[in-house]
């Protein structure tokens, strides 16, 4: 009777231990699953103790995929600030280029002459100066024209004088030619046209003449008025 009972317990032992590593196999296996899945490589192992081991390395790997991804974050960041610099410094560099190459037409105009010098003021840079005031046109005459058509052709003559102690950009010229009965033609002209050079600025307390002819018979001619603009 007590064989029996011992055969019984040892029995009941043996099939509680297999049991116990049943489930630790299964859940072993479980754990390589899931490690398998974060890219961790395993071995199989039947012990229990390999848990807490594989646990702890599948924590570690969660740690260094969530550093590597802050940091490919950071740099994403850095290099769109970076990017976003450049341009800002393109852009403004092109705006720069553009005024260097258009100064004395963007001074001529009220719009963008105000601007200008306000950053000329910051920068200490000098524009030229594009002052009506101080320009005026003088001597005015007409005649038959002497490189033309003599009968059906007129020269005119007149100078701008810049009475201002500093250099001024040419201007405009609106000409307008009256006969007996009103106006007869209406003429404007860019500095191009009528200066024989392509200068673009007079000099200080300087008089400058020139010269246009035009297709009218300086016998219908009455008047000429030409006012300089810009």
């Amino acid at each position: 009777m007590k064989q029996d009972d011992m055969n019984v317990q040892k029995f009941s032992t043996t099939d509680k231990f297999s049991t116990t590593e049943q489930e630790s196999l299964v859940f072993n296996n479980d754990v390589d699953d899931l490690l398998n899945d974060y890219g961790v490589t395993v071995e199989t192992s039947t012990g229990l103790f390999d848990i807490d081991e594989r646990l702890e390395k599948m924590q570690q790997r969660i740690l260094t995929d969530s550093s590597s991804a802050n940091n490919t974050q950071k740099k994403s960041v850095i290099s769109f600030i970076l990017w976003l610099i450049g341009c800002i410094l393109l852009v403004a560099l092109s705006i720069v280029q553009y005024a260097v190459f258009n100064i004395n037409s963007l001074v001529k105009q009220p719009t963008t002459q105000a601007k200008l010098v306000t950053v000329c003021k910051i920068l200490y840079c000098r524009l030229p100066s594009a002052d009506l005031s101080k320009l005026h046109i003088a001597k005015v005459q007409h005649g038959h024209s002497r490189v033309g058509d003599f009968a059906n052709e007129t020269d005119i003559f007149a100078s701008i004088v810049n009475v201002s102690k500093v250099k001024q950009l040419y201007p405009n010229l609106k000409i307008s030619i009256y006969g007996v009965n009103g106006l007869l033609a209406e003429l404007v002209l860019q500095p191009k046209d009528y200066l024989l050079s392509e200068k673009q600025i007079e000099m200080a307390t300087a008089e400058n003449f020139f010269m246009l002819t035009v297709p009218i018979n300086d016998d219908d001619i009455r008047k000429i008025d030409i006012v300089p603009f810009y």
